[in-house]
């Protein structure tokens, strides 16, 4: 078995979820990449061939496995200025590595890692570069390669594109080498406990330590190593992941069913509540809460959402990397209680920027008085303000718009309303199915926001078929209108339930 960087930050995040994927990868069949990793995996490869521009006169390894390596030895012997995908295997680990620098001043190997981020990861349970930077320079060093720098390379997030791409502009190179020495000695003890857990053929013994982190910091198998934790468990109270210490009295307590969670044990009000509805079957409604809460609203209501694609790579001016962009928006009108709705809709269809056009339809559609009503207003008052700046004749309406936003999901934030089936969250996705459960997202083409974002991307694609564009515009069009028609709906029980 040879360990790859990859593999080897996965067992540092999870071992036994690791093992699992080697020795048993059919209990992996059914987990399928979500669109949103793929699209992510897919802008890191942009990243990396746009930033091998930074290397003149780089030679890729085309070859895998051994071809591979003998491929690297026979550049590497031609010093050429750099090697693309330069591979190495040795102890049983493999590196690939993005940029092979050769110095000539030095008479060595300068290695760089390209990352698709817009800044450093380090620390944290997560994949970081730094550990990234330091399994290779361990390989490295096992195959007695000289080497003498370690560089990050990243997306530079203040970089603003105007005409075609300023590739040296557009990254920023940090020198890693202090850090990924000083880190070297941790890194190979965990390189070699990873290597004899891997190799073994027999699987681990119990759960995985996974049980220990709230429930989105879960590994793919998480069911399997831990069967006696039910599907909603403790790891669901909201924000248990950030009180480990609470949720480790529990776990070595083998206490995982919310129902034996203990009375006196002292949680904020948001986990008390979530419990008590679990327990009792019965929800916690607020009225007078309510009722404040949406007093102030004034008519015409304005439901409103944007959907947005964030790419990477800039593709329009007056964009950052990662900077979003409005390619659609929905808006629902409500005049007066009882009145027929209005509904205004935009899907930009063409490879463009849309800013001018969306900031002009809502100029158009939104009256200067009533309520724009969001859910989870930050985000679409932080695409105004983006798009305020990237077009200052819009200013005046964007900070009117923002002026107007009321976050509907604060009713639900403040605990005014507390449902069992919420299971602790305030997204739409888990209050609406429990207020209004006749509206779903279950069968639509498009479920959620981070899919809506890749299948704008695909429909613009040249090599995107005329039929699937038609089908991808269609999807667009029914879930982001409703989004907004799910607030309206939110909105009126709430109304209906103070009244």
């Amino acid at each position: 078995m040879i360990i790859s960087k990859t593999t080897f930050l996965d067992y540092v995040f999870c071992p036994k979820n690791t093992w699992l994927k080697l020795h048993k990868p059919e209990l992996f069949e059914k987990f399928e990449m979500s669109a949103f990793e793929q699209n992510l995996m897919e802008q890191g490869n942009e990243v990396e061939s746009y930033a091998r521009n930074l290397f003149p006169g780089g030679i890729e390894v085309v070859e895998t496995g051994e071809s591979a390596v003998e491929e690297t030895a026979r550049f590497m012997a031609s010093k050429v200025p750099a090697i693309f995908q330069a591979t190495f295997i040795v102890d049983g680990f493999i590196a690939r590595n993005d940029a092979l620098v050769w110095d000539e001043k030095n008479g060595c190997w300068d290695l760089y890692e390209i990352k698709g981020t817009n800044s450093l990861k380090e620390g944290g349970t997560d994949h970081n570069h730094i550990d990234d930077l330091t399994f290779q320079a361990s390989v490295l060093s096992r195959a007695d390669v000289p080497v003498g720098r370690y560089f990050l390379v990243h997306l530079n997030k203040d970089y603003v594109r105007f005409g075609a791409l300023n590739i040296p502009e557009l990254f920023l190179i940090e020198e890693q080498t202090e850090k990924v020495l000083a880190g070297l000695p941790i890194v190979e003890e965990q390189m070699k406990t990873a290597k004899e857990y891997l190799t073994c053929k027999k699987e681990p013994v119990g759960g995985c330590e996974c049980i220990y982190n709230g429930r989105s910091k879960h590994c793919t198998t998480f069911k399997y190593s831990n069967p006696e934790v039910p599907d909603y468990s403790v790891h669901d109270i909201s924000r248990i992941g950030s009180s480990k210490r609470k949720l480790e009295t529990l776990i070595d307590s083998r206490i995982f069913d919310i129902e034996n969670v203990p009375e006196d044990m002292e949680f904020s009000d948001i986990q008390i509540n979530q419990i008590a509805v679990h327990r009792k079957g019965k929800s916690i409604i607020d009225s007078n809460g309510i009722s404040e809460e949406l007093k102030d609203l004034k008519f015409p209501l304005y439901f409103f959402d944007y959907e947005t694609y964030a790419p990477a790579i800039p593709a329009f001016d007056g964009y950052s990397p990662y900077q979003r962009i409005p390619f659609q928006f929905s808006l629902h009108i409500l005049e007066k209680s009882g009145a027929e709705m209005k509904h205004v809709e935009y899907l930009h269809e063409e490879m463009s920027d849309p800013s001018e056009r969306v900031a002009q339809l809502l100029e158009e559609h939104i009256g200067v008085v009533g309520t724009v009503i969001a859910w989870n207003k930050s985000f679409e008052a932080g695409v105004n303000r983006e798009l305020a700046l990237r077009m200052p004749q819009h200013k005046a309406t964007m900070e009117r718009v923002n002026s107007m936003l009321y976050d509907l999901m604060d009713v639900f934030k403040k605990q005014h309303f507390v449902h069992p089936e919420f299971r602790g969250s305030t997204s739409i996705k888990k209050v609406l199915p429990a207020l209004v459960p006749e509206l779903s997202y279950k069968d639509l083409g498009i479920k959620e926001g981070g899919q809506a974002s890749n299948a704008w991307w695909e429909m613009l694609a040249s090599g995107t078929s005329l039929e699937r564009s038609a089908e991808i515009a269609n999807d667009l069009k029914v879930y982001c209108g409703l989004d907004t028609y799910a607030m309206y709906a939110i909105w009126e029980k709430l109304y209906k339930e103070m009244n």
